[in-house]
């Protein structure tokens, strides 16, 4: 399914798929990206769009051109 998203992980990656209930929600924390030391907060969260939230594509740095599924 990641593979539809365009998402490709190495062969070692482990993907474990937790359903959320009413009384239970699961976060997803992007993993930062290479070369993003120097970023502040500010600049660190205008990278993450709505994919890399639910966990289907990964942040990326530089941003992609024309990528305006960012989060607010």
């Amino acid at each position: 399914v990641l593979r539809e998203f365009g998402l490709e992980l190495r062969q070692d990656v482990e993907v474990r798929v937790w359903d959320s209930t009413a009384e239970l929600r699961y976060l997803v924390l992007p993993e930062r990206p290479a070369g993003t030391e120097a970023l502040s907060e500010e600049d660190l969260a205008a990278l993450v769009t709505r994919d890399a939230m639910v966990g289907v594509s990964k942040v990326v740095f530089p941003p992609a051109k024309g990528n305006d599924e960012r989060h607010s």
